[in-house]
């Protein structure tokens, strides 16, 4: 018995024509661009947020170290030879401010040192710099093979020198904020000691006694800084 005969049947499906398949490779092209361009910003995010959060970082250690050291700041006097007397360890300018704290033992020796905060330029950049002197006869001697140690308003010590290992416990000079635009200390407090009236003045250089508070306010390369203030031990 013979089979039944069909029909055959005619194919439906076809291939794509040239400007579907350019329309396609067009929406690819422009997916993948998008895609790109997201990539790119987001990168671009990451790193800017890097950024902040480092410079954030470092504008909280900053603040967190000075913090600890002015609020041990010491209301000394000593008697220097090489000053013609007694001198009163705490001065302060606009560019400048010098005073006596503990220094932690991991940065230091332990005990009192002279810490000066001054901005200076070294290489072609403006940087803040720290300075510390071991408070002892010595040193203030100028005895103890140091750079000398003068008050704030007498001469400047040299920058650049070289430390030495052995020595380093008795002075230092890092970096403590680089690339700074600009920098400004100003000082709250009475004019004589027993005043009921305080006001903020861009000097202390006459006052043997301690400010209240200690502003210090920074622009770096990337803008202001948050204005820093400092409060200091009860007199």
């Amino acid at each position: 018995m013979e089979s039944p005969a069909f029909p055959a049947r005619k194919g439906c499906s076809r291939g794509f024509t040239l400007l579907e398949m350019l329309i396609s490779l067009a929406l690819m092209g422009i997916m993948m661009l998008l895609l790109f361009g997201a990539l790119r910003f987001a990168g671009k995010a990451w790193d800017a947020s890097e950024t902040r959060l480092e410079r954030d970082t470092s504008i909280s250690m900053v603040w967190q170290y000075l913090s600890d050291r002015f609020r041990q700041a010491r209301a000394l006097n000593s008697q220097v030879k090489s000053e013609g007397g007694n001198v009163f360890f705490f001065k302060g300018n606009s560019q400048a401010v010098e005073f006596v704290s503990p220094m932690p033992a991991h940065l230091g020796s332990g005990g009192l040192y002279i810490i000066r905060l001054q901005k200076a330029r070294q290489g072609g950049r403006t940087q803040l710099i720290l300075r510390r002197w071991l408070y002892h006869p010595e040193v203030l001697s100028g005895d103890a093979g140091l750079p000398r140690w003068h008050p704030l308003s007498g001469p400047s010590v040299l920058l650049g020198v070289k430390e030495k290992p052995e020595l380093r416990a008795w002075y230092s000079e890092s970096v403590l904020v680089d690339e700074i635009k600009s920098l400004k200390f100003s000082y709250y407090g009475v004019a004589n000691k027993g005043d009921d009236f305080a006001d903020w003045t861009d000097g202390w250089d006459d006052h043997p006694y301690l400010p209240m508070l200690v502003r210090m306010e920074i622009t770096d390369q990337k803008g202001p800084w948050p204005p820093m203030t400092f409060e200091l031990p009860g007199y």
